[in-house]
C-alpha cells in the first residue's frame, strides 16, 4: 500500500495537480479518477474480482455506483443484468516438495477443474516422456506403451517430468495425457506435472475427476518427495452474478454505440490474490473514464456502457447479454471492446480490423494526423474477448488491446505496480475522435 501511495503522489506531481488534457503529449500518467478506479479494483478488498469473498459481485456494485455518481441512466429499471452459471472454484491449494513449501501462482498452480484432495502417501510413478515420444512413431509401439503405462501407474501418484519436444503436437499430447486416465483410478491420488512453460492460471466451469498440479520445472528432482499437498475446491452449479449496464443519450438517438470491458478476474486461491491489473482493471478504468467524459460531453450517438462479468470463465457474461439483449442489437452502429489497456508503448492491436476495413482505415487516419499511439496493428477475427458474441450476431465490432508491458498475465504479478500506463490517456482521445467521425 505504501508503494501505491508513493506512485499516486508521483502521478499527481506529473499532472501538475490537475487533470491531464487529452491533447497534451502522450505520457505515462493517468487521471486521478483512473488511478482511483484501478487502485480500488486491484486492492485486497475486491479479492481478485472472482468467486471468493464475493469479489466479482462487489466489483459490479462498485461500477454501478460509479455510473450512478456520473448521472448515467439505467437501461430498463436497473444497472444490472443478473444471470447464473456453473463454476468450479479452487478455494485453497498447498504443495511441499523435498522440504520446500511452494508459492501458489509463482511456483505452482492446480488445474481449475481439480477435485478436493488431501495428502495421500503412495508410491510415485514417473511417466517417461522419451519413451512416450518414441512410442508415437508407430501404432504397435504406442499400443505397447499404453498397456505398460496403464499397468505401472495403477494406484500411484503420477509425476510428469519437464521435457522439451521439438514438435508442438507432441508437447500438446504430453500435456493432456493425464486426462486419459480413468476417473476411478484417480480417487486417492494426484497428478504432478512439471513444466518449463510460464504458469498461467485459468478457470473451469465444470469439475474434473482429477487433481492436477502444474509445477515449475526448477522444482523437479529425480528423487522427488511429495511431503504434503492439498486442494480444496467447490463446485457451484448456479453461481449468481451480474453484468453492469448504463447509457447516455446522444445527439443521434436512432443508432447506438456500445463500449464494453470485462471487470472480473481469477479471484484468489488461499492467500494468493490474482489482482488482474492489466487484465482487466485497466480496461474497466478505460471504460469508466470514457463514461465520465461523455457524462460531461454529449456523445454523437446514444452510447451504451457494458461491464461484463465472468469473461475469464469463457465469455459467459457477454454471451448471456448477446442471447438476452437489453438493447436492440440491430441498432448498434459499432461496438468497441477494451481488454488489457495497461501498456501501449508498442501501440495497439485491433481484432476484426481486417473485417471492418473502412473503420480501421479511419482509425489509422486519425492516428496519422495526431500521433496518439506508435502503431495500430491489424488482426483478423478471433473469439478471444467479449466482442465475439456480438460479432457472431452480426454486430460490427473491434476488440482493442495494448501492446508491450512486462508480460504478466493470469498470475499474481499482474498488479497495479506493474502497469506502465503508456498511452492510456492518448488512447482515450483516439477513441473519442474515432466515435466523433464514425
Amino acid at each position: 500500500m505504501r508503494q501505491k501511495t508513493i506512485l499516486f503522489l508521483l502521478i499527481v506531481l506529473s499532472l501538475g495537480f490537475g487533470k491531464l488534457n487529452f491533447a497534451q503529449e502522450k505520457s505515462f500518467s493517468i487521471s486521478s479518477y483512473s488511478h482511483y478506479v484501478m487502485d480500488s479494483l486491484t486492492s485486497d478488498v475486491f479479492a481478485g474480482r472472482g468467486y471468493i469473498d464475493n469479489g466479482m459481485n462487489r466489483t459490479a456494485d462498485f461500477i454501478a455506483n460509479e455510473f450512478q455518481k456520473m448521472g448515467l441512466k439505467k437501461v430498463g429499471n436497473s444497472y444490472f443484468q443478473e444471470f447464473t452459471m456453473p463454476i468450479n472454484v479452487i478455494e485453497n491449494a498447498e504443495l511441499t516438495l523435498n522440504g520446500k513449501k511452494l508459492n501458489y501462482g509463482i511456483d505452482f498452480i492446480v488445474h481449475p477443474g481439480s477435485k478436493s484432495q488431501t495428502h495421500q502417501t503412495k508410491e510415485i510413478y514417473t511417466f517417461s516422456p522419451t519413451d512416450f515420444e518414441v512410442a508415437l512413431s508407430s501404432e504397435t509401439a504406442l499400443i505397447e506403451f499404453i498397456e505398460r503405462d496403464m499397468r505401472l501407474q495403477n494406484n500411484k501418484h503420477l509425476v510428469f517430468p519437464p521435457h522439451t519436444f521439438e514438435v508442438d503436437s507432441l508437447r500438446i499430447y504430453y500435456k493432456n495425457w493425464p486426462f486419459f486416465y480413468r476417473p476411478d483410478e484417480n480417487e486417492n491420488r494426484s497428478i504432478f506435472f512439471f513444466t518449463e512453460e510460464k504458469l498461467t492460471s485459468f478457470l473451469s466451469q465444470e469439475p474434473k475427476e482429477i487433481s492436477k498440479f502444474y509445477i515449475q520445472s526448477n522444482h523437479y528432482n529425480k528423487n522427488l518427495n511429495l511431503d504434503n499437498y492439498l486442494i480444496e475446491s467447490r463446485f457451484y452449479p448456479n453461481f449468481k452474478t451480474k453484468n453492469v449496464i448504463a447509457q447516455i443519450e446522444g445527439e443521434n438517438k436512432d443508432s447506438l454505440i456500445v463500449l464494453t470491458a470485462h471487470f472480473d478476474h481469477l479471484g484468489k486461491v488461499g492467500t494468493t490474490i490474482f489482482y488482474g491489473a492489466s487484465d482487466n482493471a485497466s480496461g474497466t478504468a478505460f471504460l469508466l473514464e470514457l463514461a465520465k467524459y461523455y457524462s460531461q460531453n454529449t456523445p454523437k450517438y446514444t452510447t451504451i456502457f457494458i461491464a461484463f462479468a465472468a469473461e475469464e470463465a469463457g465469455l459467459v457474461g457477454s454471451e448471456y447479454f448477446a442471447e438476452h439483449p437489453l438493447i436492440e442489437l440491430s441498432r448498434i452502429k459499432f461496438l468497441l471492446n477494451f481488454d488489457i489497456m495497461g501498456a501501449g508503448e508498442e501501440g495497439i492491436q485491433i481484432v476484426n480490423s481486417s473485417i471492418f476495413t473502412k473503420e480501421f482505415e479511419l482509425l489509422k487516419q486519425i492516428n496519422a494526423s495526431k500521433n496518439y499511439t506508435p502503431q495500430i496493428k491489424k488482426r483478423g477475427e478471433a473469439c478471444n474477448s467479449d466482442h465475439c458474441p456480438f460479432y457472431q450476431k452480426g454486430v460490427p465490432s473491434f476488440f482493442i488491446y495494448t501492446l508491450g508491458g512486462p508480460g504478466y498475465y493470469h498470475d499474481p504479478l499482474d498488479d497495479f505496480s506493474t502497469l506502465n500506463f503508456h498511452g492510456f490517456t492518448s488512447l482515450q482521445a483516439l477513441v473519442i475522435d474515432f466515435l466523433e467521425v464514425l
